[in-house]
C-alpha cells in the first residue's frame, strides 16, 4: 500500500517540479530582461540630463564671459565721457577766449595793447599758449597740471593719497615740504613707507613751470624717483607718459616699462632673470614672473603681474591702440 502511495506521489510530483522550475527560470528570465530596459531606459535618461547639465553650462559661462565684455565695454565707454567731458570744458574755455579775442578786435584798441591781447586769446583758443602766456606745445599740450604721476615716483595709488590730501596740482606738490609727504605716506601703511618723496617737490616745480627738458634730464639721472639709487638712465617718466598718449610708437622693443605696473626696478629683475623683450615677456607665465618677484625680496611681492604678459602682447604686435585702451582699463597694471 505504501510503495502504491509513493508511485502515485512521483507521477504526480515530477511534472510538476519541471513546471515549477521552467516557471521560475521564465520569471528570472522576464525580471532580467525587464531590469536591463529599465537600466538602459534610465542610463538614457541620465546621460540626457548630463548634456542638458552640460549645456547650461556652457550656456552661463557663455553669460559670464558675455557680461566680463560689457562691464569692459562699460567701462570703456565711462573713460570716454570722461574724456569727452573733459574736451567740451576745454572748448568751453577756448570759445570764450575766441569771443574776448573778437570783441577785442572789433573795439579798435591800438595796436600796442588791445591788439597783442587779442592774439594772445586767439593763441590760447588754438592750443598753442597756455592761460599764463607759456608754451602748451609739446608735453605741455598732453600733460595736464593734475597729472601728479609725471613725477618719477609717483603711481596711480600714490596720486590718490596726496589728492586726497588736497594736493592736486603740479604747483601744490612743488610747494610741499618732503617731511609733509613723507607723513602722508607713512599715514597711509608700511607699504607706502618705502618710498622717498625727497625729489617730488623739484619735478613738480620744472613741470608746473614747463622746463620740459631739464625735467627729462633730471628724471633720467634718478632711479624710482631717487637720487641716491645709482640707477639712471633710461627713459624719463615724462617722456613715457607723452609716448603713451602718442601711442606708444616710439618706445624701444626692450623697454619692458611700457607695461603698466613695471618701472626701472622690476624690469632689471625681469631682464636678469632673461626675461629682456616684450616677445618673452609675452610667452612667460603670470605664476613665473610671481616667483622671479618673490625671489628678490617681500617689497616685489605686492606686485601682481597677472596682466603683464598680455599688455606685453599687445605692444609687440603693435597694436598700441587697444594698449592704450587696456591700460587705461587696468587700475595700477591690474585689471
Amino acid at each position: 500500500m505504501l510503495l502504491q502511495s509513493t508511485s502515485v506521489y512521483s507521477d504526480l510530483c515530477g511534472p510538476l517540479t519541471w513546471q515549477l522550475l521552467l516557471w521560475l527560470l521564465g520569471a528570472f528570465l522576464l525580471g532580467l530582461l525587464l531590469g536591463w530596459f529599465l537600466w538602459s531606459k534610465w542610463k538614457s535618461m541620465y546621460n540626457d540630463s548630463q548634456a542638458d547639465l552640460a549645456s547650461w553650462k556652457a550656456k552661463a559661462n557663455g553669460f559670464e564671459a558675455d557680461l566680463s565684455s560689457l562691464r569692459y565695454e562699460k567701462e570703456k565707454v565711462d573713460v570716454a565721457l570722461k574724456d569727452c567731458k573733459r574736451k567740451s570744458a576745454d572748448l568751453d574755455i577756448k570759445l570764450k577766449a575766441c569771443e574776448e579775442a573778437k570783441a577785442a578786435l572789433s573795439s579798435g584798441v591800438d595796436s600796442g595793447g588791445g591788439e597783442n591781447l587779442a592774439s594772445a586769446a586767439l593763441g590760447f583758443a588754438a592750443g598753442n599758449v597756455a592761460a599764463g602766456g607759456g608754451a602748451l606745445t609739446g608735453y605741455g599740450a598732453i600733460l595736464k597740471e593734475d597729472n601728479l604721476q609725471v613725477v618719477e615716483g609717483i603711481g596711480p595709488k600714490i596720486k590718490g593719497l596726496l589728492k586726497d590730501a588736497g594736493i592736486t596740482t603740479w604747483a601744490a606738490l612743488a610747494a610741499a615740504a618732503p617731511e609733509k609727504l613723507s607723513e602722508i605716506l607713512n599715514a597711509a601703511g608700511p607699504r607706502y613707507r618705502i618710498h622717498d618723496p625727497k625729489t617730488w617737490p623739484k619735478q613738480a616745480s620744472l613741470a608746473n613751470e614747463g622746463k620740459w627738458d631739464e625735467l627729462i634730464e633730471y628724471q633720467k639721472f634718478l632711479g624710482g624717483g631717487k637720487e641716491d639709487s645709482n640707477i639712471g638712465g633710461g627713459q624719463a617718466k615724462v617722456e613715457k607718459l607723452y609716448m603713451k598718449a602718442q601711442g606708444l610708437k616710439a618706445f624701444d622693443p626692450n623697454d619692458l616699462k611700457v607695461v603698466e605696473g613695471i618701472g626701472p626696478k622690476i624690469e632689471g629683475l625681469l631682464k636678469d632673470a632673461g626675461i629682456d623683450t616684450w616677445a618673452k615677456l609675452a610667452e612667460s607665465s603670470a605664476d613665473r614672473i610671481r616667483e622671479i618677484l618673490k625671489a628678490a625680496g617681500d617689497r616685489y611681492r605686492l606686485a601682481d603681474p597677472e596682466t603683464w604678459p598680455r599688455q606685453a602682447q599687445l605692444a609687440n604686435e603693435g597694436k598700441w591702440a587697444e594698449l592704450k585702451e587696456y591700460q587705461d582699463f587696468l587700475q595700477g597694471g591690474k585689471a
